[in-house]
């Protein structure tokens, strides 16, 4: 709420560099950035957010989604290559309810998709213009690492058994069940009892 009543000309705290901030607008726009020079995170109080007119081919996924406030991001006049780096930033589209200010979102590349509306492309077709050495590897080492984690999780629990029966056998040898937990009370001889 005090975001809203902050003086527009304020910078907020922590604006990045290159850009300029005014109250909760962030202003990166023109800046000439590239993926690997566009800031790696910006304010979380951050209403709108300008990239127009850099040389952003893909935005690192979950950038967007880390502003939990941001109502408004202006993308257009970027080289977008429309291949499965962009599927994060389709979705964020698609969960929007206002699409009308992204609908100049064009591609740039690959060449089967020059020209092609972002906002029109399946994701599909995004996933489809990646060579498929990039996603294999990643789906590949995501498979690698659970299998090595489950062989983990078993070699842990087998050794787990394996002591728990050792202690269950000393145990055994220790207090064997034939003998008797309490000693019981001793019973007069017949002979006692005149």
């Amino acid at each position: 709420m005090l975001l809203l009543l902050a003086p527009p000309g304020r910078p907020a705290a922590g604006c990045p560099a290159p850009c300029r901030c005014a109250g909760t607008r962030v202003d990166c726009g023109r800046r000439g950035l590239t993926w690997a020079s566009l800031p790696a995170a910006f304010p979380p109080d951050t209403t709108e957010l300008v990239l127009t007119g850099n040389n952003l081919t893909a935005l690192p996924p979950g950038l967007l989604d880390a502003l939990p406030v941001l109502r408004a991001v202006h993308l257009g006049a970027n080289p977008w290559r429309c291949d499965c780096h962009l599927v994060p930033l389709r979705a964020w589209l698609a969960g929007r309810l206002e699409r009308e200010p992204y609908r100049d979102l064009h591609c740039a590349a690959p060449p089967a998709l020059r020209g092609r509306l972002l906002s029109y492309l399946a994701e599909e077709e995004l996933r489809a213009a990646c060579p498929p050495g990039a996603l294999c590897r990643g789906a590949l080492a995501a498979q690698l690492l659970l299998l090595c984690l489950g062989l983990l999780h078993a070699l842990l629990l087998a050794l787990l058994l394996c002591r728990l029966r050792r202690l269950r056998a000393r145990a055994a040898r220790r207090w064997p069940l034939t003998t008797p937990l309490a000693a019981e009370p001793a019973t007069p001889e017949p002979s006692d009892w005149r």
